[in-house]
């Protein structure tokens, strides 16, 4: 009993406690409110910026990697033809 009767103190106590909060508390919290709601839409702008820049960023990474790849396999080639062309032509030797 004296359990459910702290329970029901304390509801009461919360909800009594906000409306118990003047007009000047109530004041300064929508500003905090204000001021926070702002602080989340500049994050969130920033957030996707940076999303962007990032897709922008992983868009040229994958063009560079394909360059690389096209490059490694003219390398590639180019070593086979050197190496075939060493084998028919033997070196001069003085």
């Amino acid at each position: 009993m004296k359990r459910y009767l702290l329970w029901v103190i304390l509801a009461a106590f919360m909800v009594v406690g906000p409306l118990g909060c003047g007009k000047k508390e109530i004041e300064e919290l929508t500003v905090k409110v204000g001021q926070l709601e702002k602080q989340l839409t500049d994050a969130n702008t920033r957030l996707a910026d940076k999303e962007k820049e990032a897709g922008d960023l992983r868009i040229e990474l994958a063009k560079e990697n394909a360059e690389k790849s096209k490059l490694q396999a003219e390398r590639d080639k180019l070593k086979q033809e050197l190496t075939a062309l060493k084998k028919k032509k033997p070196t001069k030797r003085r």
